[in-house]
């Protein structure tokens, strides 16, 4: 008799202890990870909260003031002003001096200002003459009254002088 058909043999599948090699690996990594020195599982650079568009705090970033003079733009979100600062040679050296500063605050409640045509009452003009060609089959809307007026109001926000 031969001796491989007296001793049971384990079957194993081809390839089926790369699995395992792989498993352990990955459980020694994760493992490596989790007790690594300084104890966080957390990098310091993620614990610093990273400022979005849209953000609170005053933000700062440079642009052209004039062809070749750049200067320095901030913005404060929280207090609705914006100033800038350029830089000029004054007895040799470069000196920082603020250009320009204004708040925004009010500017949103503004129907027209400096703005070039068609400024917002000739459009509505535009709108009621052609709301008025109604018979002509063009598919315009219903005509309104001319003296209709928009249905928006500036939000009030709390602020004074509102």
């Amino acid at each position: 008799m031969r001796r491989s058909a007296e001793m049971p043999h384990l079957a194993t599948a081809p390839g089926q202890a790369v699995y395992w090699v792989i498993a352990i690996l990955l459980a020694v990594i994760a493992t490596a990870l989790w007790l690594r020195p300084g104890g966080s599982l957390i990098s310091p650079a993620f614990a610093q909260g990273q400022p979005l568009a849209g953000a609170r705090g005053i933000f700062a970033f440079t642009g052209p003031l004039d062809r070749d003079q750049y200067g320095l733009f901030m913005l404060d979100v929280d207090g609705g002003t914006i100033w800038c600062y350029g830089f000029e040679r004054v007895g040799g050296a470069r000196k920082l001096r603020l250009i320009a500063a204004r708040t925004w605050i009010y500017d949103r409640y503004l129907q027209d200002f400096n703005c070039a045509p068609p400024d917002f009452r000739m459009v509505q003009e535009l709108v009621r003459q052609q709301r008025t060609q109604v018979g002509t089959g063009n598919g315009a809307p219903p005509p309104v009254d001319a003296d209709e007026e928009p249905a928006w109001e500036p939000e009030d926000d709390g602020t004074p002088g509102d």
